[in-house]
């Protein structure tokens, strides 16, 4: 384990830790919802990388309004009867955070992220607010924003990529700095 992922996994303990001891589950998963992307932000702000600050940004606010937008449209009742349980709102601000930090920054960083997220979506579901399928759909939607927004700050350079369809052939250059 790298300082990276040791730095990672001892700030996601320490954000899932502290909330769990001082509150129950519940209240935990309210803290960490706002706590991850504020966490996801400062450490981009402490490292100096202002394009993935930026990118960050873009991710989660894509993230955040698609979910409120779902929740309005469809009609999926919560499992204790209240409206709008498709996505989780709470999920998918956690997510976010993870999302961003895998695309940007790599499985390896990302881990401890993921298992915050998915405490938070464990609290959600114990408290009887979602259903796994609802958590699940936040994941989805905040990968797929972090897919479409964030560029791998290690991925630089130049690649070659064959293009194979029925009747076509070529090779496409990618190059970046």
């Amino acid at each position: 384990m790298n300082w990276r992922t040791a730095r990672g996994a001892w700030l996601c303990t320490a954000l899932v830790a502290a909330p769990a001891w001082a509150f129950d589950h519940t209240r935990a998963g309210d803290v960490l919802e706002n706590a991850l992307p504020a966490g996801v932000a400062a450490m981009e702000l402490w490292r100096g990388d202002r394009d993935g600050l930026w990118q960050f940004g873009a991710s989660f606010a894509v993230t955040v309004l698609a979910a409120k937008g779902l929740k309005k449209s469809i009609d999926a009742r919560r499992p204790d009867g209240g409206p709008e349980s498709f996505p989780s709102g709470h999920a998918a601000r956690a997510f976010a955070a993870a999302t961003y930090v895998h695309r940007r920054h790599g499985w390896e960083s990302a881990w401890p992220w993921y298992a915050a997220g998915a405490y938070v979506g464990w609290t959600r579901v114990n408290a009887d607010r979602h259903r796994w399928g609802d958590i699940a759909g936040s994941l989805a939607l905040a990968g797929a924003s972090s897919w479409w927004l964030v560029e791998p700050l290690a991925d630089k350079g130049v690649a070659v990529l064959p293009v194979i369809a029925p009747g076509h052939a070529s090779l496409t250059l990618q190059a970046r700095w």
